[in-house]
């Protein structure tokens, strides 16, 4: 059995997510999240990684090839030294100019996230000349289109649902914290219930809202792809909106980047 791994990371604004594969495996063997903490050190962040993989016996593993994408510039050189100083790994920093397997019909391609380029190519990869709509539930809710030929069109980037939620009940005094999850009906019993049917089916409509309005400009013949945390909770009261969800699509779309720039 091969001993070669690709060690992928995906740091966003408040998550940084680490995912290990085998060379010719499509899931993730290893996975684990940390709050992107911008004063944390390249020793603290290898530290951090050997001592997660040691705890799953996975310290003797063979780095092939690391890449990583950022939307916290100042959080790179730590990742980078990382990546070197731990795992001797010469690491592959996604941006619009890296080999993709998509072409970018976008007018300013500088400025689109590198998590959005990851996704649209792990759907560029297995979706094969079928339109796509990448729906991302992160730090902010982000919808990627990708033509059949495939071609990155652009996108919507709207509110994201955890920072509005934290947003929302520090900004009022009697507005307690909530958890994320599917109310029992949409007239709440409580303030807390009350919250969460506005969270909850504020985002269904706003998701479902931006799904027929491109659909109304572009066409009807889009595959609706989501991904990112909160995704599953959705998905599982209102099968209807997504056409399939895969909360490893980021790590799996880093992984097939790395393999393309090998």
């Amino acid at each position: 059995m091969s001993n070669n791994h690709i060690l992928v990371i995906d740091v966003g604004n408040t998550n940084s997510v680490f995912g290990l594969f085998k060379e010719n495996e499509e899931n993730p063997i290893f996975h684990k999240r940390t709050v992107t903490r911008r004063d944390r050190t390249s020793d603290e962040l290898g530290l951090f990684l050997r001592g997660f993989l040691s705890q799953d016996k996975l310290e003797n593993i063979k780095i092939i090839s690391s890449v990583y994408s950022s939307v916290v510039p100042s959080f790179n050189p730590i990742v980078e030294r990382m990546l070197s100083d731990w795992f001797d790994a010469e690491p592959l920093q996604v941006n619009y100019k890296i080999k993709l397997p998509f072409e970018i019909k976008y007018p300013r391609p500088f400025e689109i996230g590198a998590d959005r380029l990851v996704n649209a190519a792990y759907c560029a990869v297995h979706n094969t000349k079928q339109k796509c709509i990448i729906i991302d539930l992160g730090t902010a809710t982000t919808f990627c289109i990708l033509n059949d030929v495939p071609e990155y069109l652009g996108g919507v980037i709207a509110p994201g649902l955890k920072i509005s939620m934290d947003a929302l009940t520090r900004n009022t005094a009697q507005l307690p914290p909530i958890v994320f999850e599917t109310p029992k009906s949409v007239l709440g019993e409580s303030t807390i219930e009350a919250l969460q049917a506005g969270f909850f089916y504020g985002w269904v409509g706003l998701i479902q809202g931006i799904i027929d309005q491109i659909k109304k400009e572009l066409g009807s013949d889009y595959l609706v792809i989501g991904t990112g945390g909160l995704v599953s909770t959705i998905h599982n009261a209102h099968p209807g909106i997504f056409d399939s969800i895969d909360p490893f699509l980021t790590l799996k779309g880093l992984k097939e980047l790395a393999i393309l720039n090998s």
